[in-house]
């Protein structure tokens, strides 16, 4: 009954997603990065020439590499545990 049970069962990994989930993880990469940079280069611009720019670009990018890293680890995880 066991062996029956194993042999149905397929926990295969969805290659394509889990290629797919690691792109959005690469692309959020860089924003991570860069997000900090401009959001420090933003305040420092605020202090001196009362420039609000900087620091709103970093924000926008900070929340959208959170958003893009979330979105990649549930496609990976989707791809792994093969959720259809």
């Amino acid at each position: 009954m066991l062996e029956q049970l194993l042999t149905t069962t397929r926990m295969g990994t969805n290659r394509k997603e889990l290629v797919r989930g690691l792109k959005y993880e690469l692309g959020a990469l860089p924003l991570f990065i860069a997000a900090p940079i401009l959001i420090t280069i933003g305040f420092k611009a605020i202090k001196h020439q009362n420039n609000y720019i900087f620091i709103t670009v970093g924000i926008l990018l900070g929340l959208t590499a959170i958003i893009l890293g979330i979105l990649g680890i549930k496609i990976i995880l989707d791809a792994l545990f093969n959720k259809e």
